[in-house]
């Protein structure tokens, strides 16, 4: 890790400025650890940075947090968060919200990637050190982005040292799982670093007929061209078989049917193929006054076939019976990212001053073609047979009732960015900034032979103070916008206008017994406009919302507060203007671990924990789904067998408690939560 040297004044004096780590090396790295904390991350920025610099809350989940619940998706790392919720999608991947809003895109190593669950583009955890989310916009750096939180996945960095790790998974639902890993130096001196890693994996959840086959891999080159350059290349290719399941339908009156958890609706033909590759290019050159310039270049590329049947209305109570259908889309998207930045030291008026400026471009070409067939008419609950509907023949572009859709876009953005932190006092510093994008959008309708054409330019603000209460404790406050392009498209094909949103937060971060346990609280209040929701009436069309204000507090603790032991816990309440909000107003997490360091027990750890929610509900035009709340208990242990092997098992939902776990629609949406499941995982790591 590279530490820059402290800048000199315009009077040659010497001002001590704060230091910039540079990424190139291994930056803010938690794997090796074991830590469920850390004091710095690189969410809202370019370079890592302290924790209590960045006025807005951000949560860290590191590489020890998501081994000890053993998260290999976003999906199941969000269960340590109360402010990161999942709303399941498939019995495999689901939804993210954050801050009561559903969150369309996400970050790897600061190179956004979209994030509609429909096609559950994730990558997998294992190819990452940490998960990082800061809560509220983003608008400088990020530019397009959420007006509710940026989720940025960082990729595990190549070691010096050799490094060899593998893992065989299984659990009670029948899935399986293998993963190998490996890294160490190319080169004699350790200048050239390289880092690979696979996983294969079968997965079934509780609902029947489910299933889902996944495989993929990473590898990453990094080389220190000099003491001052350090240049990295990678790619990570996956690819998903998912039978998927798309929830349960209510009653007319919104009413949760009374069926079990098993319950199943669909057919045997169902499936998902999504494919996913990315390539990325990265290079940083540290200067002699302290400046640090980044290049990021990358390329995500995906196809998705979809061909489900779904229900398209609720069960009449007195006969059992609903309507089905069945639903064919096929996309592909290929998205271009580019970015150059240079963050640098200066001082006004023996005051030191860190500045960062950059331009990033992003291009996205997206290919949507969309069919319907009517034909399976009405089926009853009661006896519903997943066989009985084979997949039909589809064609494209579709002809018929129902919304059909077959659109080409392509989406260009460009910005410029600029902000600073200047230290007033030893304690007090002020940040501020701005971001400058144009956005062009072209989307032709093949089907319908129209165009649509969307020409937008923004500036989205940012400021924000940070004090230093005491040593080890920090006040501030923020105010931001962001500025989001949307690419979803109404029923009519034309793209939704920009979604644009501005966030007011104020709050505290504290670290503890030397910074082993860090604490943060904050308030805050989002107005939303714009934002792109599912079209009630239309499936696969989304409909642009007006203004919504949201507002909310936040609590997190993660750390060690006594030797040995880990935990990490919080509590988040939203209340938002929105009616299609399916997120509950209370959430609360708590996780804990103690290991055992000596005796008899040496090697053994322990944890356990509890995810609850309050009441939550959903609208769907003049019909209220209301689901209880719920309190569910995991727990954990693992024994280090010798240095290098572990054997650790997980059990999620302890007491097998039958909840529901997210409402949508009348139609489809309802989902139970996942019953009492172990999953035993054997590891090597030398």
């Amino acid at each position: 890790m590279l530490l820059i040297a402290p800048a000199v004044s315009a009077a040659q004096e010497a001002v001590m400025l704060d230091a910039i780590t540079v990424e190139g090396d291994a930056g803010v790295v938690t794997e090796s650890t074991g830590s469920f904390t850390t004091n710095e991350a690189t969410v809202g920025g370019e370079q890592p940075q302290r924790l209590r610099d960045v006025p807005q809350t951000v949560s860290v989940l590191t590489r020890g947090a998501l081994d000890a619940i053993g998260a290999t998706s976003i999906e199941q790392a969000s269960r340590l968060l109360p402010g990161l919720s999942e709303a399941t999608g498939d019995g495999f991947v689901g939804s993210l919200y954050a801050r009561g809003q559903e969150v369309f895109q996400y970050y790897v190593d600061g190179a956004p990637r979209p994030f509609p669950s429909i096609y559950g583009t994730a990558p997998d955890l294992l190819f990452f050190d940490r998960l990082e989310v800061m809560s509220g916009p983003s608008g400088v750096f990020q530019g397009s982005g959420e007006p509710v939180g940026t989720i940025n996945l960082v990729r595990k960095r190549p070691t010096a040292a050799p490094l060899f790790g593998g893992a065989v998974i299984g659990d009670t639902l029948g899935g399986y799982r293998a993963e190998a890993e490996a890294s160490g130096a190319l080169s004699g001196n350790g200048a050239v670093r390289g880092r690979v890693a696979a996983f294969g994996q079968h997965l079934e959840s509780n609902v029947d007929v489910t299933e889902k086959d996944g495989v993929g891999a990473f590898a990453t080159l990094e080389a220190d061209l000099s003491d001052r350059l350090t240049v990295a290349t990678g790619g990570i290719v996956e690819r998903s078989e998912t039978l998927r399941f798309s929830g349960l339908p209510t009653f007319t009156d919104g009413g949760l049917l009374e069926v079990p958890r098993s319950t199943f609706i669909g057919s045997t033909d169902n499936s998902a193929d999504i494919p996913t590759r990315e390539a990325f290019a990265e290079a940083e050159y540290a200067f002699d006054h302290g400046g640090v310039l980044k290049l990021t270049g990358r390329v995500f590329d995906q196809d998705a076939d979809l061909r489900n049947l779904l229900g398209s209305g609720p069960v009449d109570r007195a006969t059992g019976d609903f309507p089905v259908f069945w639903f064919a889309r096929d996309f592909e998207q290929t998205a271009w990212y580019g970015d150059a930045n240079l963050t640098s030291p200066h001082s006004v008026a023996g005051m030191p001053l860190e500045v960062v400026v950059g331009a990033d471009y992003r291009r996205i070409e997206q290919g949507f073609q969309q069919n319907f067939d009517f034909s399976p008419g009405v089926a009853n609950i009661a006896t519903f047979d997943p066989s009985a509907y084979p997949v039909p023949d589809f064609t494209f572009p579709g002809v018929g009732p129902g919304f059909r859709l077959n659109t080409e876009t392509e989406t260009d953005e460009f910005g410029v960015y600029a902000q600073g932190r200047i230290s007033v006092t030893p304690r007090f510093k002020i940040n501020a900034g701005a971001r400058y994008s144009i956005y062009d959008s072209v989307s032709r309708d093949t089907g319908r032979g129209t165009r649509q054409d969307v020409s937008e330019t923004q500036v989205a603000p940012y400021f924000g103070a940070t004090y230093d209460v005491l040593d080890t404790v920090t006040a501030y406050g923020s105010f931001a916008e962001i500025f989001q392009p949307q690419t979803e498209t109404d029923a009519s094909g034309a793209v939704l206008r920009p979604r644009v949103g501005r966030q007011v937060e104020i709050g505290l971060k504290s670290e503890h017994f030397g910074g082993a346990l860090t604490a943060q609280g904050a308030w805050y209040f989002i107005r939303d406009e714009n934002r792109a929701t599912p079209d009630p009436i239309n499936v696969g069309a989304f409909v642009a919302n007006g203004e919504a204000d949201t507002q909310g507090v936040e609590f997190l603790v993660s750390g060690s507060p006594l030797e040995d032991f880990d935990v990490i816990a919080g509590y988040a309440y939203v209340d938002t203007d929105l009616e299609n909000d399916p997120t509950p107003a209370n959430s609360f997490s708590l996780f804990g671990r103690y290991s055992f360091e000596a005796g008899t027990v040496a090697g053994l750890s322990l944890g356990a924990g509890v995810r609850a929610v309050s009441g939550f509900d959903n609208r769907d035009g003049t019909v209220t789904i209301e689901a209880p709340g719920y309190a569910v208990v995991d727990a954990m242990a693992s024994y280090a067998i010798t240095d290098a092997v572990a054997l650790q098992l997980n059990v999620t939902n302890l007491f097998d408690r039958t909840y529901v776990e997210r409402v949508n629609t009348t139609a489809r949406g309802t989902y139970f939560g996942e019953p009492l499941t172990a999953t035993l995982r054997l590891s090597a790591r030398f």
